[in-house]
């Protein structure tokens, strides 16, 4: 639950209860490898709209610290839920680096 305001010089905020569903598992192979897939549910009921998709994901470790992974998105919807341009499926490349 929350607001958004679509102009940053005269906001004017509306309520945004966008639902975001996530169903998610992992798996880890071999040593250095781990692979996800996610099942995704966007509801936007102030809209009427709802959308589904899946993504995937392939890691590889490297090092102790730092995994690089491929995804692909097959949805065509954000985790961000204020981001309504709906052009995000592909491929991306992503880096998760921890201390």
């Amino acid at each position: 639950m929350g607001q958004v305001g679509l102009d940053r010089q005269k906001p004017l905020f509306f309520d945004n209860n966008a639902h975001l569903g996530i169903l998610r598992s992992d798996w880890r192979f071999l040593q250095n490898f781990e692979a996800s897939a996610e099942l995704r549910m966007l509801d936007l009921p102030d809209l009427n709209d709802r959308r589904t998709g899946a993504l995937l994901v392939l890691y590889g470790s490297v090092g102790d610290h730092t995994k690089v992974g491929v995804r692909y998105n097959l949805t065509d919807f954000s985790g961000d839920l204020t981001d309504l341009s709906y052009n995000h499926h592909g491929f991306f490349i992503n880096f998760n680096v921890s201390m």
